[in-house]
C-alpha cells in the first residue's frame, strides 16, 4: 500500500512540474479564439425567422419552418437576441 501511495505521489508531482504556467495558457486561449468573435458584425451571417425573437446559426434545430439571411449587425440592430440552443456570435 506504501508503494501503490509513493507511485500515485510521485505521478502526480511528475505531472505537476510539466504542466504549462497559468499565463501561458491563458495566452494560447486568446491566441485560438474562434474567427468569428474576430470578425465585423456587418459580415457575418446569421438568420431569423419569420415570427421568432432571436437569430440563430445555419443548422439550427429552430431554423425548421422558415429562415431569412441577416447580417449579425442587423439582426442585432432589429431587436433579435442570440439563441440559446445554436449559441451564434454575439456583438460586445
Amino acid at each position: 500500500m506504501k508503494l501503490l501511495s509513493l507511485l500515485v505521489f510521485v505521478a502526480l508531482v511528475s505531472v505537476v512540474s510539466f504542466a504549462p504556467p497559468v499565463a501561458q495558457v491563458l495566452d494560447h486561449l486568446a491566441l485560438t479564439a474562434p474567427v468569428e468573435a474576430q470578425q465585423d458584425p456587418a459580415k457575418l451571417t446569421v438568420y431569423i425567422t419569420k415570427t421568432g425573437e432571436k437569430y440563430h446559426r445555419d443548422g439550427c434545430s429552430s431554423l425548421r419552418r422558415s429562415r431569412f439571411a441577416v447580417s449579425l449587425k442587423e439582426a442585432v440592430q432589429r431587436g433579435y437576441g442570440a439563441c440559446k440552443i445554436c449559441k451564434p456570435p454575439t456583438v460586445r
